[in-house]
């Protein structure tokens, strides 16, 4: 399994409204497996692929001081083809979520 989880944040959720899609995806994989994938398990059209690896600093721990590098993740942001989209991201109109007042 190449993906890891969708990102929910405030960020990823504003940038679904316009089609762009964030995941974490595993350290090994590539640009090619990473749009393989999308495709075939949510049946959408990716347009474009921008992978993000996020850097670490080394961290030192234990009584030797070891250094090792925690955490590592890679995040695959992909643009759908237009009037397709996700169902894991619930993605609301921002004119239709002020009118249930």
């Amino acid at each position: 399994m190449i993906l890891i989880k969708p990102v929910i944040t405030e960020k990823s959720m504003r940038s679904a409204t316009s089609g762009i899609y964030t995941f974490q995806v595993k350290l090994d994989s590539t640009k090619s497996s990473v749009k393989q994938a999308v495709e075939s398990m949510f049946k959408v059209k990716v347009v474009s692929l921008n992978i993000l690896r996020r850097h670490v600093s080394a961290k030192s721990t234990g009584s030797k001081r070891l250094t090792g590098n925690p955490s590592q993740t890679k995040f695959a942001s992909l643009h759908l083809a237009k009037g397709q989209s996700i169902d894991l991201f619930d993605v609301k109109d921002p004119a239709e979520a002020g009118q249930g007042k």
